[in-house]
């Protein structure tokens, strides 16, 4: 299964560059930063693309069309869906790695000259992993809750486990904001209940929680 990624540039160069390379790996969706780009419209484009991933150049204020650079994409992103996969590909990557939190998600752009077969394989495979990690992430936690959300209604949750019930709703919420679904082939029907089941127990449950801690 080829899983879709948008990557965001300021020049239309690397942005075919970007296609071509990766074109027989993923669905590539280029996104250009121009004049008429904001930080939020830019952020909506993305949502709307319903993609698997994110990958960004760094210094997209380079054409002085925007005034913000790919560390703030990240930023948003990461507030919007703090567990997305999200990298970055760049060719300043000192100036990124003096801007950025997390230094494992920048990438040279010097992978893209074709001269290290290697090298590109393994971003592929990094790539790959990390969308392939995110929704096992959504999986499991879906899992985990249809277990405990069982155990509460047989009468038989421990306290730690409410405890934990609690925490894995905040969590299922940030992974799937929006209900994203997970791709068919990392789905188990027989072993997963539809996200809006657990859902409409959700109040149920905390309200529940809370009585409990206050008596």
């Amino acid at each position: 299964m080829k899983y879709k990624i948008a990557y965001i540039d300021e020049d239309d160069g690397w942005l075919n560059t970007f296609y071509q390379t990766f074109k027989n790996d993923f669905y590539v969706i280029k996104i250009k930063i121009n004049s008429d780009t904001t930080e939020i419209n830019l952020i909506q484009e993305i949502l709307k693309q319903n993609v698997d991933g994110v990958i960004s150049d760094y210094l997209l204020d380079e054409t002085g069309d925007v005034d913000f650079n790919g560390d703030k994409v990240i930023e948003l992103l990461t507030k919007y869906n703090p567990h997305f996969p999200i990298m970055m590909l760049t060719a300043f990557e000192q100036q990124a790695i003096d801007q950025m939190d997390n230094v494992n998600i920048i990438n040279g752009k010097d992978i893209l000259d074709g001269e290290n077969e290697e090298r590109l394989k393994i971003l592929i495979a990094k790539i790959n992993s990390n969308i392939d990690r995110y929704y096992s992430k959504i999986q499991d936690t879906k899992k985990r809750i249809e277990f405990l959300v069982q155990k509460n209604n047989d009468g038989t949750i421990e306290p730690p486990e409410e405890e934990e019930l609690t925490k894995l709703f905040i969590r299922m919420d940030e992974l799937e904001p929006e209900g994203k679904t997970i791709p068919a082939n990392l789905i188990k029907s027989e072993a997963i209940t539809k996200l809006n089941e657990f859902v409409s127990q959700t109040k149920e449950i905390l309200d529940e929680l809370k009585k409990k801690k206050r008596k």
